[in-house]
């Protein structure tokens, strides 16, 4: 054989399997410790903004812009994995940072030189490792690395809520446009978290980012919020009459004490979003997708979110060819709610029993 059909073999054989498994033992990991590791990072986040709050009370630094958090592959060569906690005048990365500091992170990468010896004992079962020589078998795992801080990421996110709530936050002056981003050390930055000024959903930019707004007291009536990214997006006490949701993408977004009255969703993304306090009547649900683990090449990796309803009332709600596998209704009342030819969860099954 050529060395290409080596290679070829060792791919098709040895890695997609040890990669397959890897994933699973990494989320297996994640949901087992998910109580630790959610302390250790709000931990950690408090430690650094407590640091930066002191800096400012001390006038020895000024309203943040943005912070970034990275994780540099070259710990997990050393085997420390750690992750930098940096302030940045702007996007990061682009000009000196003005603060550091690095916390361990060995949840990221449990079991990573179990993958290895994994991959290395496939490649010895098959007779390959005449070709295939540790070197490259390394280098082939670090695709899976970044597809596991993906997913890391995507943890870290869902945690923004709780980091909202720190006082630590709350004491730290942030700039008019405040980010936390999380990716790779010096490359890729997620934005996980922003507090941008206001805008008009209707009376702005077509290239204006809706994402990650906060929509406050608004009353819509009659509009159509249809093929609109509003991920991320927060609406207060915010009044929807007779209005379209299609073909739009409300994930991670958040309704707290809203009413819907005479809507109709349709074709929308609302997998992490959170609805509470919030009266839906008379809503017309067609089409909806929850589930951010179904393939969807829109979808940064997710597996850490549901879509929650939080004491909410229901009334005439009608639900059709909808995925509801990843929600959670607690508190919530119903009355004459239906669903049909849809994928439900236990708690909108149980709701159901109501309505």
């Amino acid at each position: 054989m050529q060395r290409e059909d080596y290679i070829a073999q060792f791919q098709a054989e040895c890695y997609l399997p040890a990669a397959t498994a890897a994933m699973k033992r990494f989320m297996i990991s994640y949901t087992d410790h998910a109580e630790q590791i959610h302390k250790t990072v709000i931990g950690q986040f408090d430690a650094f903004f407590r640091c930066i709050a002191r800096l400012q009370e001390r006038k020895l630094m000024d309203a943040v812009h943005s912070v970034a958090i990275s994780f540099p592959y070259s710990s997990l060569l050393c085997g420390d994995p750690c992750m930098m906690f940096e302030v940045y005048p702007d996007f990061p990365f682009f000009a000196p940072k003005l603060v550091q500091e690095i916390f361990s992170a060995t949840w990221i990468f449990l079991d990573w030189n179990e993958f290895y010896e994994d991959l290395f004992a496939r490649t010895q079962k098959l007779g390959l490792s005449t070709v295939v020589r540790p070197p490259y078998i390394k280098s082939s795992m670090w695709d899976v690395a970044r597809y596991m801080l993906h997913f890391a990421s995507t943890f870290v996110k869902a945690k923004m809520v709780d980091v909202e709530q720190l006082s630590s936050f709350k004491a730290m002056r942030k700039a008019a446009v405040f980010r936390v981003t999380f990716g790779e050390y010096m490359d890729w930055q997620r934005l996980i978290y922003a507090q941008l000024p206001p805008i008009d959903i209707f009376n702005c930019d077509e290239h204006e980012a809706l994402t990650f707004r906060l929509f406050s007291s608004a009353v819509y009536e009659s509009k159509s919020f249809d093929n609109l990214q509003l991920d991320d997006a927060q609406f207060e006490s915010c009044i929807f009459r007779n209005c379209s949701f299609k073909n739009s993408k409300l994930r991670d977004a958040k309704f707290e004490g809203c009413d819907f009255e005479n809507c109709r969703f349709e074709q929308v993304r609302l997998d992490g979003a959170r609805f509470s306090g919030s009266k839906l009547l008379n809503v017309e649900m067609c089409e909806i997708k929850t589930n951010c683990m179904i393939a969807d090449p829109n979808t940064i990796l997710g597996g850490f979110t549901t879509t929650d309803f939080i004491n909410c009332f229901f009334e005439n709600v009608s639900i059709t060819k909808s995925d509801y596998s990843a929600s959670q209704f607690q508190g919530c009342q119903a009355k004459h709610l239906t669903a049909d030819a849809s994928e439900l969860s236990s708690g909108l099954e149980l709701l159901l029993t109501q309505g």
